[in-house]
């Protein structure tokens, strides 16, 4: 084991860090991935916008079409309120917004340029 890593800069109360190299990110070929920020799926929504513009296509459904039209009849099953928050995080390009919302859900809303793709598809 490596001896402990003093964190610079932060006074009295340093911050130490004791851990092996062995199973490190570095050493196992892991690095820090684009998937992870936010630039990438704004990217990534900006590049589904422009497609669905240019050709009308709403974009790949992630999770297939038969997986979000089950989620759907099970909602509506469970008699889930029109009014209900519902969460969609890390769910892909808006899609099951959009369907949410033709369906039975009103005021949704999803952040930065996947707000606009959902518009548009709407």
């Amino acid at each position: 084991m490596e001896a402990p890593t003093v964190v610079p800069g932060a006074g009295e109360m340093s911050a130490v860090a004791a851990r092996s190299r062995e199973g490190s990110p570095e050493e196992d070929g892991f690095g820090p991935s684009a998937l992870g920020t936010r630039e990438h799926w704004d990217a990534v929504y900006e590049r589904e916008l422009h497609t669905f513009q240019e050709y009308g296509d709403a974009g790949e459904i992630w999770f297939g079409e038969e997986s979000m039209s089950r989620l759907i009849r099970w909602m509506e099953k469970q008699k889930i309120p029109l009014d209900a928050s519902i969460l969609d995080i890390g769910t892909g390009n808006g899609v099951f917004l959009v369907e949410l919302d033709l369906n039975f859900v009103k005021n949704c809303q999803h952040p930065g340029s996947a707000l606009a793709a959902d518009l548009e598809a709407a």
